[in-house]
């Protein structure tokens, strides 16, 4: 096993060995290594130390007004500049912020929904068929300017 302070590799080992919640195979090799190795003997002890001052220590009891005595001191600090000069405006930020965010909606669905314009391809038209078209085109003013004669026109009954 290479040690785990020099390398910086399963360094947690040596805590966990100390804490005693290692698997017994990968606590035998810490034990073979801590018998060869100083620097690792002294972590594991001086953790274990922590270990041992940690299980002894009793905290104070809590008082039963504790959390009454704490709310009064946090009330009882004095107000910043940024909270007295935004107080009187708390009341308005609860009304403003449902309605900021259905006005955020509603411009996120209209730009979200908006048709996109639909695109015009526009075809290579060639001289030839464009000189057709206007003689076609001709032909026809021709053809109505022609008058009708007499006898063509037909009677309803």
């Amino acid at each position: 096993m290479n040690c785990p302070i020099k390398t910086q590799k399963n360094k947690e080992w040596l805590l966990e060995y100390s804490a005693g919640r290692l698997d017994n195979e990968r606590a035998a090799r810490v034990a073979r290594h801590l018998a060869m190795c100083p620097e690792c003997a002294r972590f594991v002890e001086a953790q274990r130390g922590v270990w041992q001052a940690l299980s002894q220590w009793e905290p104070e009891p809590v008082s039963a007004d504790f959390d009454r005595r704490l709310y009064s001191r946090i009330e009882s600090q004095p107000a910043t500049w940024l909270d007295r000069l935004f107080r009187p405006l708390q009341p308005l930020w609860h009304a403003a912020i449902p309605v900021a965010a259905a006005c955020l909606l509603i411009v996120a669905s209209v730009v979200l929904h908006t048709p996109q314009a639909p695109q015009v391809t526009v075809e290579k038209i060639e001289a030839e068929q464009v000189e057709r078209t206007l003689d076609d085109m001709q032909m026809l003013r021709e053809l109505a300017l022609t008058p009708k004669p007499e006898g063509s026109t037909s009677k309803s009954m």
